[in-house]
């Protein structure tokens, strides 16, 4: 395990740059800590050294690769549902009832509130954290996972959804 006085000075020389950075790139203060927050864990977790010449390479780089890939996520969770769009636009009461059995029955009670409070009541992921009182990062999992689930099943009932 490091040095905590040695960590703790890392973190206070270099977490204001790091969020800085992420802001940039997010627009989303939540995110941004989250994604700070975790490069640092990873950091505590892992046997650089912390007098490297490199560090600040290290986290920057690391910061802008979650960025990147949180960025990435949102993307595709946003193109998923712009494929369900047509579907719920055109009310298939069919389908929307199948898609609601399988919540009900196939997903975690707290996945089922993430996908009800996100879908039904248009929360943001900061808003349904605080009222689940769990992180962003536990909101956006659950809604991707879940959405995911949904669209597998769909596509094994013969639903053409991208």
């Amino acid at each position: 395990m490091k040095d905590k006085q040695e960590f703790e000075a890392v973190f206070r020389h270099y977490y204001k740059g790091m969020y800085a950075f992420a802001l940039r790139m997010l627009h989303d203060e939540a995110d941004s800590k989250d994604v700070v927050s975790e490069v640092f864990t990873q950091l505590l977790n892992s046997t650089v050294d912390l007098h490297s010449a490199t560090l600040q390479g290290f986290l920057l780089t690391s910061v802008r690769n979650r960025c990147i890939n949180l960025l990435a996520h949102q993307q595709r969770t946003q193109a998923v549902l712009a494929d369900m769009n047509p579907i719920t636009s055109d009310v298939d009461e069919e389908l929307l009832g199948m898609i609601h059995r399988f919540v009900s029955n196939e997903l975690p009670p707290l996945s089922q509130q993430v996908l009800r409070l996100r879908y039904q009541q248009g929360l943001k992921y900061r808003e349904i954290a605080e009222e689940l009182q769990v992180s962003e990062v536990t909101v956006h999992n659950h809604l991707s996972q879940s959405l995911k689930r949904i669209k597998e099943h769909l596509k094994s009932l013969g639903y053409g959804i991208k």
